[in-house]
C-alpha cells in the first residue's frame, strides 16, 4: 500500500468522526455552546468549562484540522498521481465543496442555526466524504491493476 493511500484513509476516518461529532452537536442542541461567534468561542480563543461549549468548540478545531488534512491530501495525491487522475479529480472537488462547507458552518453559527441550514451543512458534509471515498476506490483500484501488471499476470 503507498504512503499516499494511507493518508487518504486516515483523512477519510477524520472526517467520518468530524460527521460524527457534527451530527452529535446538532442532535445534543449544542450549536450554539460558542455563541453566534466564529471562530471565537464566547468571546475568546478557549471555550468556557460547559459541555455545550466544549463540545461546540471541538467539532470546530476538528473541522478546521480535518479540512487542513483533506487540502494536505489533495496536494499529496496531485503531486504523486497527477492533476489528470480521476482520483486527484475527486479530491479536487471534495476540497473546494469542503471551502463551501467551511463557510456554510459559518452562516449556520450567524444565524442562529436554522434546521434549514443545518441539514443542508450535514447534507454537503455527506458530498464531500462520499467524494473522499470515491477517490479511495478509484485509487485502490489503480493500484491493483499496477500490481497485477508489474507480477505479470496480464489482466487489466
Amino acid at each position: 500500500m503507498r504512503k499516499h493511500f494511507i493518508l487518504l484513509v486516515i483523512t477519510i476516518i477524520s472526517l467520518f468522526m468530524l460527521i460524527v461529532i457534527g451530527a452529535y452537536v446538532a442532535a445534543a442542541n449544542f450549536g450554539e455552546g460558542c455563541g453566534p461567534e466564529w471562530p471565537t468561542c464566547n468571546g475568546g480563543l478557549l471555550p468556557q468549562p460547559t459541555l455545550e461549549a466544549v463540545t461546540e468548540y471541538l467539532h470546530r478545531i476538528f473541522a478546521a484540522l480535518s479540512a487542513l488534512l483533506l487540502f494536505i491530501t489533495t496536494a499529496v495525491f496531485i503531486r504523486v498521481l497527477g492533476i489528470g487522475s480521476f482520483s486527484s479529480r475527486l479530491l479536487v472537488l471534495a476540497s473546494l465543496v469542503m471551502v463551501l462547507e467551511i463557510l456554510l458552518g459559518a452562516i449556520v453559527v450567524f444565524n442562529t442555526i436554522p434546521p434549514e441550514l443545518v441539514a443542508l451543512h450535514q447534507g454537503i458534509a455527506l458530498v464531500v466524504y462520499a467524494l473522499i471515498v470515491g477517490a479511495a476506490f478509484s485509487s485502490y483500484r489503480n493500484e491493483t491493476k499496477i500490481q497485477v501488471k508489474e507480477e505479470g499476470h496480464g489482466f487489466s
